[in-house]
């Protein structure tokens, strides 16, 4: 029975979207669930084999478990099986040799989740408006949005 404390979301019917930020080519995300209410926001985010993130810090936990392959950053490495419990404040470099497949769930303060640092010295902040206007989307409904409107974008310090 589904009620309003249940649902059930069905990611196989949901396209896996390229991550707009630069440098984060070969990365891929579902957004599964974004609960504005709850500050809290279920993703699978998938690695292509090369592949990775900008350097990033947390302003949530993050619990990410991984469902396949192998991808490591600053503090060590992962395979399917394996979690990472993440606190507010880490700063890290996520990448996968191999390619992986990871489902995460962020716990946010006030809807801030992650700034990105670029490697020109932009941050760019990767909210809950930015998570939640993605909640579900298909490849073409991705296409349409507006994806530097949903983040903000601190310039590099003269």
């Amino acid at each position: 029975m589904i009620n309003d404390s249940m649902s059930i979301i069905r990611d196989g019917d949901q396209d896996y979207l390229p991550i707009p930020l630069p440098g984060a080519e070969g990365v891929h995300v579902k957004v599964l669930k974004a609960d504005v209410e709850k500050d809290r926001v279920v993703v699978k985010i998938k690695f292509e084999p090369g592949s990775r993130l900008p350097r990033h810090v947390h302003h949530c936990r993050a619990i990410a478990y991984t469902m396949s392959g192998q991808w490591a950053y600053d503090e060590g490495s992962f395979t399917a099986g394996e979690v990472a419990w993440e606190e507010e404040g880490n700063d890290h470099t996520p990448w996968s040799d191999e390619g992986a497949e990871l489902f995460i769930v962020f716990d946010g303060r006030n809807g801030r989740y992650l700034d990105n640092f670029l490697p020109d010295g932009t941050v760019v902040k990767l909210d809950m408006p930015f998570l939640k206007a993605y909640e579900g989307l298909s490849l073409s409904e991705a296409a349409a949005i507006d994806a530097l409107s949903l983040v903000e974008i601190i310039p590099p310090a003269a």
